[in-house]
């Protein structure tokens, strides 16, 4: 994460037993919440040393669902939460964004599935948009999942974000390459925002 510069990250499938924040050897803060033994799922959040007093507060909710809260404020925009929506949700959307315009655009790969229509209702509900899905990036840019073949590719890790903020979001695309032992890929979104820090109570 130091390497690529990553300020935060969504981790899906952490696999660390219950819930709680671990301070890296680095500094780097690193939230977690999974079931007792972590033996399957459990989701991640790693924060960097850079923004970690920005965290405001963080909730772990199960073994595949955690929410945390930055002080922040737009280039722009100053007021509002910005709502960013990350994981693995097995969801392809592709290309068809016919009456959609408002929750993704028109470079989504693929053929949408049952979970890719779930997570465009989701988005209307919540009025996110879909990230993957508005920058025309060549389909090896946007693949996050690879079988163990090698031969079927998918886009199936997305990044949603409030349909307010879309234009604070400047990209989203895989980073092909970066060593993270899975057969995903790591999806990065970059963001205009600036944090303010704050002082944490324990």
């Amino acid at each position: 994460m130091e390497k690529l510069h990553i300020a935060v990250a969504g981790i899906s499938e952490m696999r660390w037993g219950g819930s709680g924040e671990t301070t890296t050897s680095d500094s780097n803060l690193v939230l977690h919440s999974g079931n007792s033994d972590g033996s399957r799922y459990g989701v991640g959040i790693f924060v960097s040393k850079r923004i970690k007093k920005a965290l405001f507060s963080w909730e772990p909710i199960s073994d595949r669902i955690m929410t945390a809260r930055f002080r922040s404020t737009l280039n722009k925009l100053r007021q509002g939460d910005i709502n960013i929506l990350m994981g693995d949700f097995n969801a392809k959307i592709g290309p068809n964004n016919t009456g959609l315009r408002s929750v993704m655009g028109q470079y989504g790969t693929g053929t949408r599935n049952d979970n890719g229509e779930r997570l465009v209702e989701l988005c209307q509900l919540f009025q996110l948009v879909i990230g993957g899905t508005i920058f025309p990036h060549k389909d090896v840019h946007k693949y996050s999942w690879t079988s163990p073949s090698g031969n079927t590719h998918n886009q199936i890790d997305h990044i949603c974000i409030s349909r307010k903020w879309r234009h604070s979001l400047l990209d989203v695309r895989n980073k092909r390459g970066a060593a993270i032992d899975s057969d995903h890929e790591l999806v990065i979104g970059e963001l205009s925002i600036t944090f303010n820090t704050v002082e944490r109570t324990p």
